[in-house]
């Protein structure tokens, strides 16, 4: 810690970005904020993948670490269901909250109405049960809490 200087609660990690696009083994334009957890002893995250028609869906990519050594793999995906209003641009932003035995994944859809908020559960991050929209259009911020306030 520098004299005079309070030290920083967080501090950013020397080798970012941690993934890029050319770690995918699949061609993509980009990838994007992800969600993290701890899954089977290992960092587990869900990353925002841009596909090249410019689409998003969500990636596994883990790394025993959570710093190096990521291995990115593409059979463990959430893909936007184009039949579905809600995703038929695409979805992004998730956020992963253990519940219980579950892993519930909330997620950013985007409908020809804007943004909404949409929910999904798993536990093996290779099949995941979409929930439905919670929040509707031109809302995109949400978290789950795995606990319970005041009974509810």
């Amino acid at each position: 810690m520098t004299e005079g200087r309070e030290r920083e609660l967080f501090e950013r990690y020397a080798g970012n970005p941690i993934l890029t696009a050319t770690d995918w083994p699949y061609t993509v334009n980009a990838v994007f904020n992800a969600a993290v957890t701890r899954y089977a002893g290992e960092t587990l995250l869900l990353v925002r993948v841009e596909d090249r028609t410019g689409l998003s869906h969500l990636c596994v990519a883990r790394s025993a670490d959570g710093l190096t050594n990521w291995v990115v793999e593409p059979d463990r995906r959430l893909l936007p269901d184009l039949d579905n209003p809600a995703e038929v641009y695409g979805i992004e932003d998730p956020r992963i909250t253990l519940c219980g035995d579950e892993y519930m994944i909330a997620y950013t859809g985007y409908s020809k109405s804007g943004p909404l908020v949409c929910l999904a559960a798993t536990r093996d991050f290779r099949s995941f049960e979409r929930r439905g929209v919670v929040m509707p259009p031109e809302d995109k911020d949400a978290a789950l809490f795995p606990c319970q306030f005041d009974g509810r």
